[in-house]
């Protein structure tokens, strides 16, 4: 049962927004990011810069790189762009793209539930990022990109919700990409008290994006609490910025796969290797192979599309983690046939964000990479399933699409 709080700190300006709030981070390649902030010097991505965005010949150190940093974000919060928040403040936060919308509450809550597992997580962390991102917290000062939760849909939380946005919004705009931006501010403490306690009746809440950003606000936290000698709970190092959306409204996109090589097989000695586990058939078409079903992938190789159905009896419907789609796809066809037996490290491993569609598939294999298997989205139930199991999916099991932008609120920390 989370237990939220508001949170003081800034909320950007409309007239700024489209000027200042950044893309979605990790949705475009390092190059994109650093033409785009380049040509963007107001924007908000000129506060998270890596190391990475830079060519090689000429990277600043990681110190510099987050001492420029934080001037970047120093600038923002005083040439106008945000204003500061007179009072401790929740928001409502709603997000559209094409026909979907959805809505949720950005609030703070102690790292302490992240820690004692009231945050439900399904994917691994990667060490040397948690460092770079808890340095990053130390030396800029600030959370700005919310942490992404999901609940069991709540019809009290959904009214309540629903009566906070029939007011003027406070923030309102829409992205270069098209997506449309809404805030409202909840600042009467009657409101807030009962946002309050209808979340304290919510069993447990998960982590949907932002496992890093999770992980790295508690190891922040610790380093601030040997730094200062304080651990009462209540200090900004030790609270985490999230944003809630209810699970019947989030919109869950797959990530494909795609193989540099064929392992040294031809296209048919790949197609006789699958027909052990799957019912294969070949199409006629790239719009035939989309899977309908869990259980089901399509398959790209040597310009000839692929239709594979697994056969029941070798779904272990027991295991959350061995029935997802991506596992299957794992364990009875990258590693047995095309040899990929790490999906975290291997090179000859790509992935493929869904909502790059039918394009983005045709873009992989003109590229270079020899399979591409088109995958059935995980759902919402799964993630539920893994994460309450206390079980890790693999690596890039889910894609959520909107995404909580950057550069709308900035919580100091």
């Amino acid at each position: 049962m989370p237990t939220i709080k508001p949170f003081d700190g800034y909320l950007i300006k409309t007239d700024r927004a489209t000027s200042v709030v950044s893309p979605a981070y990790d949705s475009v390649s390092a190059e994109e990011r650093r033409r785009f902030a380049d040509e963007n010097p107001e924007n908000f991505i000129n506060t998270m810069r890596l190391q990475e965005d830079y060519p090689e010949d000429s990277q600043p150190t990681q110190e510099q790189l987050l001492s420029d940093n934080k001037e970047q974000l120093q600038k923002l919060l005083h040439n106008g762009s945000f204003r500061p928040l007179d009072q401790s403040s929740m928001f409502v936060y709603q997000l559209g793209t094409g026909d979907h919308i959805q809505t949720g509450l950005v609030c703070e809550v102690s790292v302490e539930e992240y820690e004692c597992g009231a945050l439900r997580k399904h994917e691994n962390t990667r060490v040397s990022k948690e460092d770079l991102l808890a340095r990053y917290q130390e030396v800029v000062g600030a959370s700005s990109s919310p942490i992404c939760l999901t609940y069991p849909q709540n019809t009290d939380i959904d009214t309540t919700i629903a009566q906070v946005i029939t007011k003027p919004a406070d923030v309102d705009f829409t992205t270069a990409d098209g997506e449309s931006q809404r805030v409202w501010a909840i600042t009467d403490t009657a409101e807030l008290v009962h946002l309050q306690q209808l979340f304290s009746n919510i069993e447990a809440t998960y982590l949907t994006d932002g496992h890093h950003r999770a992980a790295s606000g508690c190891r922040y936290a610790e380093i601030m609490r040997a730094k200062s000698g304080s651990n009462n709970g209540d200090e900004p190092f030790n609270q985490l910025l999230i944003a809630l959306f209810p699970d019947n409204q989030l919109n869950l996109l797959p990530f494909h796969r795609c193989v540099r090589d064929r392992n040294g097989l031809s296209a048919d000695q790949i197609e006789a290797a699958l027909q052990q586990h799957f019912e294969v058939e070949r199409l006629d078409s790239a719009n035939e192979c989309i899977p309908k079903r869990h259980g089901e992938f399509g398959m790209l190789v040597e310009d000839t599309w692929y239709r594979l159905a697994v056969r029941q009896e070798c779904i272990d419907a027991n295991d959350p983690v061995a029935s997802l789609d991506v596992s299957i796809l794992q364990d009875l066809i990258l590693d047995p046939i095309l040899g990929v037996r790490d999906m975290r490290d291997d090179p000859r491993l790509g992935y493929i964000a869904g909502v790059a569609g039918i394009d983005g598939i045709r873009e992989a294999a003109t590229n270079g990479w020899e399979v591409v298997f088109v995958c059935y989205a995980t759902s919402i139930q799964q993630l539920m399933a893994v994460a309450d199991a206390n079980a890790l999916m693999p690596p890039k099991s889910t894609y959520f699409d909107p995404k909580p932008r950057s550069g709308i609120f900035v919580r100091l920390k």
